[in-house]
């Protein structure tokens, strides 16, 4: 008995030791980790100010409502002209639950009153609507500490694609991308937004083994930001092929996609207390709204700046990749408050790293190495069959659906809308940028 207690002490000892050895293995990418999300942490206060994020922190006192009294979430046709409902009808959930979560740890209420855009930033100010230093703080940590889970989200990835060359350059190029240093520190949704479309993707290239879990996280991700439906047929397929070599294949596939559409509509639900009542009279407010704020938006651009109104399928794709590589961060898609602004912008900009890589040179360079990594991962599918490289398959397909969606969704020149391309960009230039440094390094 003392022997076999000794083997196994002995045994857990050496598996202790074997598990601390393959942590370390990856010191590269945890210091890297440590470094990003300090430098994240330490800029929260220096990024400029938006009024949707006040709008998010006022919604933040759903999560509250959420355990206290979620009946009073669901949606009424009598409430329709309700501003927290219409809310409720606009915008995914994932964010405002993040929200009230940072808060209430700090022992802070929600903004008692919403932005209103039709006012001064005085006027705001009297009514109660700019949240003050310390609530803004909270929710913008609350946001930016998904940072740390993002960027081990890319590292897996790149381990995925190639080996941790290209998971450590995935992260890095994740986190120091602009865009990200910018909106993902917000007390907004993008946080969430990049967090989710790298966990729909880690999920969606075990779908074939774990339905489920493809359809948990592709779930999570559509209610940080409806634009990343975009991946929904991606998962779809991954579920499927899972099942293509069985025996009993339709078998398979089909409670494949049972469990998939399952796991996604349980995920929707629990998140959204809207659709509990009436779930077809709320999905049809939730489109009717969205397509009435779009309208809206288009009739403004058509009235002020008619030049930005993007009109065909061609426009909106080299905006997009403007907004991805060359433009400077955009603090804001309106004018209202532009002198209110200013100074805190001027702040930001002059922060070093904050508009690393911009421009036509810079921009111009990164968008090459991008073209350069997916046309390598391209060119591995078509050697060795799509059969052989499923996971590169997955990946490629994901960015492609990603970007058509949102080439045929979005007529708006908003750089938030370019979000869900940032963490695609990261994974293929990083995967380019690595085969030119091994290339380089052996001869």
């Amino acid at each position: 008995m003392k022997k076999l207690l000794r083997n196994h002490w002995s045994f857990r000892k050496t598996s202790q030791v074997l598990e601390t050895c393959e942590v370390l293995d990856h010191w590269p990418f945890l210091l890297l980790l440590a470094a990003l999300t300090a430098y994240h942490v330490w800029g929260i206060t220096k990024v400029p100010f938006h009024p949707d994020e006040a709008t998010q922190l006022y919604m933040s006192s759903d999560f509250e409502a959420l355990f206290a009294h979620p009946g009073s979430l669901m949606w009424d046709s009598s409430h329709e002209g309700d501003r927290q409902q219409r809310y409720r009808e606009l915008d995914a959930p994932l964010t405002k639950y993040i929200l009230g979560l940072g808060r209430r740890v700090f022992g802070l209420q929600p903004l008692p009153v919403d932005w209103n855009w039709g006012q001064s930033w005085e006027e705001n100010a009297r009514a109660g609507a700019l949240p003050d230093a310390a609530l803004l703080f909270a929710g913008r940590l609350a946001v930016t500490l998904l940072l740390p889970l993002s960027l081990s989200g890319m590292y897996l990835l790149g381990l995925q694609v190639e080996g941790r060359l290209t998971g450590f350059l995935a992260a890095l190029l994740l986190g120091t991308h602009p865009l990200v240093l910018l909106h993902a520190r917000r007390a907004m949704a993008e946080g969430a937004l990049v967090l989710g479309v790298v966990i729909g993707l880690l999920t969606v290239l075990g779908g074939g083994k774990r339905p489920w879990l493809a359809g948990l996280g592709l779930g999570l991700a559509f209610n940080a930001k409806q634009s990343l439906a975009g991946l929904l047929p991606v998962g779809l397929l991954a579920v499927v092929w899972g099942a293509q070599n069985d025996g009993n294949r339709l078998r398979r596939a089909g409670l494949g996609l049972l469990q998939f559409s399952a796991a996604f509509v349980l995920v929707t639900l629990a998140l959204n207390p809207l659709y509990w009542s009436d779930p077809a009279g709320a999905a049809r407010a939730s489109l009717a709204a969205r397509q009435d704020l779009l309208t809206r938006q288009m009739m403004d651009l058509e009235r002020f700046t008619p030049e930005r109104v993007l009109r065909t399928p061609g426009q909106r794709a080299a905006v997009l990749l403007a907004h991805l590589y060359v433009i400077p961060p955009r603090f804001e898609e309106v004018g209202n408050y532009v002198e209110q602004t200013a100074a805190s912008k001027q702040a930001y900009l002059a922060v070093p790293g904050h508009v690393l890589l911009r421009g036509p040179a810079g921009g111009g360079l990164m968008l090459a190495i991008t073209l350069f990594g997916a046309a390598l991962a391209a060119r591995r599918v078509w050697k060795n069959g799509w059969q052989g490289e499923r996971n590169l398959t997955l990946l490629l397909l994901a960015g492609i659906f990603q970007f058509g969606a949102l080439i045929l969704a979005i007529p708006l020149p908003f750089q938030r809308y370019a979000m869900p391309l940032v963490p695609f960009t990261a994974l293929w230039a990083a995967y380019g940028l690595g085969a030119l440094l091994t290339h380089f390094r052996r001869s």
